[in-house]
This record gives C-alpha cells, sequence and structure tokens, in this order.
C-alpha cells in the first residue's frame, strides 16, 4: 500500500466523488478489495459507499483513508444486487481480464463473490 500522498492533478481525479475505488486488496480489513463509489472526500479521509439495502433501510460505508484504496475506471465497474434490494458494485467480466493483465491485486468481494 502506498502511503505517498503527494497526488498529481491527474491522480486527484480519481478520487472526486463519484469515481469508483478498491480497498487495497492486501489490507486486513473483511471488505478488502471490495469496489466502493466515493461520496464524499476531505483532504486524506474519504467518505466511500460499499452498498445500499434499500429493503433494510440502510447504507453501508467506509470512513478509510485515501491511502488504503486504489482507483478503478468506471468502465470496469458495474451495478449487482447482492440479493434483492441491496445494491453494490463489482468489477465486471471484461474488468477483471483487465486487473490480469496489468497484475493489479483483487479478492472475491472485487467481482462480488464475496
Amino acid at each position: 500500500m502506498t502511503t505517498n500522498l503527494d497526488l498529481t492533478t491527474e491522480q486527484e481525479k480519481l478520487f472526486l466523488p463519484g469515481c469508483f475505488v478498491a480497498l487495497h486488496p492486501e489490507s486486513n480489513h473483511p471488505d478488502a478489495g471490495r469496489i466502493g463509489k466515493i461520496i464524499s472526500r476531505k483532504g486524506r479521509e474519504m467518505l466511500v459507499e460499499f452498498f445500499k439495502d434499500e429493503l433494510f433501510g440502510k447504507t453501508d460505508y467506509s470512513l478509510i483513508p485515501l491511502s488504503h484504496w486504489m482507483p478503478v475506471p468506471t468502465f470496469f465497474v458495474e451495478e449487482y444486487e447482492p440479493r434483492a434490494k441491496k445494491r453494490g458494485w463489482r468489477v465486471t467480466k471484461h474488468g477483471m481480464k483487465m486487473f490480469h493483465e496489468f497484475g493489479w491485486g483483487y479478492t472475491a468481494a472485487t467481482e462480488g463473490k464475496k
């Protein structure tokens, strides 16, 4: 995991609200590899949404600092429902092919299997 937070202007654009990120796959966090959508960011702190559960009226968020995330291109991400009325994001089959080709780390959560 990188701890250097001196981002270029182009890198900053990858961490704006609405962008997708993956929690670093080598993290010890139970959601390692999970895809989330940035809701807000202030400096090193980000609010990232993992799941929205309309059945229970609950949304799962993370407040883990920016250095624990990697940006994921929007065209690699698709919305899915692990169960009725619960929405999250995963990397598409084409996106996973590119993850493999680029040597990017991932977990079952990246593919929406966990």
